[in-house]
């Protein structure tokens, strides 16, 4: 595609303006347009020409890394030729800009002139007449139309400097070198990050006086999160253990389940090198979800085999027949697990997102629990057989008790089947407060090591008036640096634009467990630390920040991909600016009618406001009488005020950038602008205020197209964080607003992401469902019974949505993967309960007594197999694992409340459920006996007569 870019983009530059040709850039850099490092520098003063410097020593030497994209410097400028054009002594000489220009042009080039012969040999011409040196540009001379020769100096300053400064870059009050690198699409961070360290480091060896001030490292945090991902992923495995010494009460079978963890792990990663996956930060989530749940099916065989010896059967008959009992069940159910991410991954969904979530993270759960299915089957009969003991642990007096209330409170349900469903009914209906109270969106607010401050001055305020006001508000931050944990400080403005990137010092590398107990004594009213939350920093930081007349401040958090920030978009498409622009204040006017809503305001690139400007409509009939063209008159504004561009020429090691401007002080006002001249066809002047009307309005200093479509954005800042209630008000808010044809309105890219999102998971849970449906069917050959399993689903939603709202987790991305995730999860006790009860009643049992020793039977089982995937899940769901300030919280607090409501279901709810699908399946079958037996009727009378 970059390619194909390139090759289409150098087709195009022959019709481009001459003078725009050399603007066209195309880069290769991640979309998400996110810096890698951050870094300033401090360099040794005695180096003259700090730009090239830093161009030749440093920007070169990371371009030639491999994964380095775009490197933006900041806080240096090149050093260009100025040739400052005096208007007065110009107009006097009977010379316009356009001859400087043409001259300037003229002397400065190189050309192919084609080849001659000298002997055998082909000599290639080569017409060269560059410039040398600055000296040589000051001795040229201009001819006028009247053939005198006038030097350039006569009419023009000629200087070697920078230009005009027009922004200021800062770090921590002081000036100060700065640049950020973005890295390539589809280059590994960490390893970027790694080698532009190394390369660091190398300079500073090479370069006296040199030293780089890292601020900002998304390869150092990505690394941290993988790390706090080892850390959680120990400590689960940990509680799993525990979890399992209490049930077994055996050190020797704990260990034997327990090393199944590291074993299952290990044929996982083994899997995932050789088919070429990095293990990064997703992958390694999907390896921590799975800790607690690979020792599942070693649960349910060694409990199996558990019960067989209790019959009195020796240890290998009991290890070969407990494993066989319940070995296609666990199958059966493993594959219920696995079959859930088969949708996304086969077949794709809306969310680009949510299928790489789910793959990333799929995969290794699927290869782990197949690999805990094999460790089940093969390895722990073969442990029990030879390392079980001669007699089974008696179970903990806790359990026992727990067990006759179980058994005495499913004995009622079964006799009392109406009041248990009304039960069951009341407490699923409690789902729709959570709902209706649960947030939706992200969750940045502790986990984001950045904000920024913008600041929005006045059109007529001066640079001096901005520096003051910028140089107040940085010093309100620095003398804040302790108290909001500051690490660094970029400050950049210009005369009606600041902003300042205030980096924080990274908190992720707390352990979960300090986190659980600091949110704890938090929330009782005790809080055990004095650092001020994120969200508490923010507050503080627009709070107290100095106010100046005019100038209006915003705090929010940085930009790093689909963020939080409390705002939302309205995008208004079509194909003309101005027609779109003079929409925006209707639309500001509707959206500041919305409760929530604190300020409105139009969204730029770079966050600049709408400019003024300065419209220039050239009178064609005069303009053509006096012969001058109206795009020359464009081309002499644009030469006058910009500057023009002349022909670099080679000095030294490095090219020098040539540009024209008029002076300083003849292109400052308005009037300057109407003073201009302009040579007529006669030789006498004319100005540009005799030529055009010229007349003020707004208009953007960029266009952005989406779709070939110029698009304008409306952003509202809000105080309500429920985006899915904020879209419902602009909805309101929008209601009849009339567009032109072929202009349209939309609430932007979050909301088409939130949209695709909310597709995906009813696609994913449809399918999810379908597949668990079938499977279910082969197990228990019925496509009725799997009915009574299904239900465990909304049921196990009730314990998600109940326990994210308690906690006041919104429902984001990570949340929607830990719902589909459950769909396979909460099943599979059902599963092996249900076909405990079929097998139990095939032995002859009625289906009271099979459903209540069924119960008994698989009640610890079903607890143990619950508790060690919670006790694994709890240090990601409690701690602040992120990456990139997206936390991985709500994915464990989501499987922990399924997991909690859907054991109760399994135990009491599935049960009462399989009792009314059982009859209905006794109901259907009398229905069809009863209706085939009249027509077999006349055929045994035929037959005896």
């Amino acid at each position: 595609t970059y390619n194909q870019v390139i090759d289409r983009l150098d087709r195009l530059k022959p019709q481009l303006p001459e003078e725009s040709r050399d603007r066209v850039r195309v880069y290769k850099f991640d979309t998400s347009g996110i810096n890698i490092v951050w870094v300033g520098v401090t360099l040794d003063p005695s180096i003259q020409d700090p730009y090239q410097f830093m161009q030749h020593v440093v920007v070169r030497a990371l371009e030639r890394i491999d994964g380095v994209g775009i490197i933006d410097l900041y806080g240096v400028d090149e050093k260009e030729v100025m040739v400052e054009i005096d208007q007065d002594k110009l107009r006097s000489r009977g010379l316009t800009i356009g001859d400087l220009v043409s001259s300037l042009r003229s002397d400065n080039f190189a050309l192919t002139s084609g080849h001659v012969r000298e002997g055998s040999k082909k000599l290639f011409v080569r017409s060269v007449a560059k410039f040398q040196s600055v000296q040589e540009i000051q001795q040229i001379k201009v001819r006028t139309r009247r053939g005198i020769e006038v030097p350039l100096t006569d009419v023009a300053t000629v200087a070697y400097d920078v230009p005009e400064r027009r922004s200021y870059n800062r770090l921590d009050g002081e000036h100060s070198v700065a640049f950020g690198i973005k890295g390539e699409s589809g280059a590994n961070i960490i390893e970027t990050a790694q080698v532009v360290m190394a390369a660091f480091a190398r300079i500073e060896r090479q370069v006296p006086g040199m030293a780089f001030n890292v601020f900002y490292d998304q390869g150092n945090q990505i690394m941290e999160a993988i790390r706090n991902l080892q850390r959680t992923g120990l400590w689960g495995g940990l509680f799993a253990a525990l979890i399992l010494l209490y049930f077994l009460r055996t050190v020797r079978m704990t260990s034997i389940i327990t090393l199944s963890i590291p074993l299952c792990l290990l044929m996982t990663l083994t899997v995932i090198y050789f088919i070429d996956w990095s293990l990064n930060v997703i992958t390694m989530m999907g390896l921590m979800v799975g800790v607690g749940m690979v020792v599942d099916n070693g649960i349910v065989i060694l409990e199996n085999i558990y019960r067989v010896r209790g019959d009195g059967r020796k240890l290998e008959e009991a290890s070969i027949r407990g494993a066989s009992e319940v070995g296609l069940a666990i199958t059966m159910a493993t594959l219920t697990t696995v079959v859930v991410f088969l949708p996304l991954m086969l077949m794709g969904g809306k969310s680009r997102m949510m299928n790489f979530y789910l793959t990333k993270m799929g995969v290794p759960i699927i290869i782990a629990l197949i690999a805990s299915l094999l460790v089940a089957l093969i390895f722990i009969p073969l442990a029990a057989s030879r390392f079980g003991g001669r007699r089974v642990k008696a179970e903990a007096s806790l359990i026992r008790r727990l067990r006759l209330v179980y058994t005495r409170t499913l004995h009622w349900v079964l006799v009392h089947r109406r009041d248990a469903v009304l039960i069951a009914l009341a407490a699923f209906m409690t789902i729709s407060i959570p709902m209706n109270g649960l947030k939706r969106g992200g969750d940045r607010r502790d986990f984001t090591n950045s904000f920024r401050v913008r600041l929005y001055m006045p059109e007529h305020f001066s640079l001096d008036q901005a520096i003051s006001v910028v140089d107040e508000v940085e010093a309100f931050y620095l003398s804040k640096k302790e108290e909001y944990d500051i690490r660094t400080i970029r400050t950049y403005h210009r005369r009606t634009y600041g902003q300042l990137q205030i980096f924080q010092n990274s908190r992720a590398n707390e352990a979960w467990w300090y986190v659980a107990y600091k949110n704890t004594m938090k929330a009782v009213g005790h809080p055990v630390s004095l650092e001020m939350e994120r969200d508490e920093v923010l507050k503080s930081a627009q709070k107290d920040m100095p106010t100046f007349v005019g100038v209006v401040g915003r705090v929010d958090r940085q930009r790093t991909g689909a963020t939080s920030d409390p705002y939302v978009r309205v995008v208004l498409e079509g194909d003309d600016t101005d027609v779109l622009l003079s929409m925006v204040e209707e639309v500001k006017r509707r959206l500041e009618t919305i409760p929530s809503v604190l300020n409105v305001e139009r969204e730029q690139e770079d966050d600049d406001e709408v400019l003024q400007e300065v419209r220039v409509h050239v009178d064609r009939k005069r303009s053509t009488q006096l012969g001058i063209s109206a795009q020359n008159v464009a081309q002499q504004i644009g030469f006058a005020l910009q500057g023009v561009s002349l022909p670099r020429f080679q000095a030294d090691e490095h090219e020098v950038q040539v540009k024209m401007y008029l002076d300083r002080g003849d292109r400052k006002t308005l009037q300057h602008l109407k003073n201009f001249t302009f040579s007529t066809r006669d030789g006498d002047e004319v100005s540009l205020a005799e030529l055009s009307e010229i007349s003020m309005g707004k208009g953007t200093g960029e266009i952005y197209r989406s779709n070939g479509k110029t698009k304008v954005e409306v952003r509202a800042f809000t105080t309500k964080q429920d985006r899915r209630r904020l879209y419902q008000d602009i909805d309101i808010a929008m209601a009849g607003f009339s567009m032109p044809r072929g202009y349209n309105w939309n609430k932007g890219e979050r909301f088409r992401t939130m949209g695709e999102e909310d597709d995906t998971l009813k696609f994913a849970t449809i399918m999810a469902i379908t597949f668990v449906f079938l499977l279910m069917g082969v197990l228990f050959e019925s496509f009725i019974l799997p009915f009574s399993v299904l239900f465990s689903i909304p049921f196990a939603f009730l314990g998600v949505y109940w326990l994210l709202f308690v906690t006041a987790t919104p429902m984001n991305m990570m949340a929607m993967v830990g719902m589909i995730i459950l769909i396979g999860l909460v099943v599979n006790n059902a599963i092996v309960l249900v076909d405990m009860i079929n097998r139990l009643r095939q032995q002859g049992k009625s289906r009271l007594d099979a459903i209540l020793e069924a119960g008994e039977n698989r009640f610890r089982p079903i607890l143990m197999t619950t508790f060690t995937t919670i006790f694994g899940l709890l240090p990601m769901a409690v701690g602040n694992s992120n990456l990139m300030g997206q936390p991985y919280s709500p994915l464990g607090r989501t499987m922990m409340g399924g997991l909690i409501s859907s054991t109760v279901l399994t135990l009491l709810v599935i049960p009462l459920l399989y009792t009314f699908i059982d009859d209905l399946a006794m109901l259907i079958n009398r229905m069809v006996t009863a209706t085939l037996a009249p027509s077999a009727a006349p055929v045994e009378q035929s037959a005896d007569n």
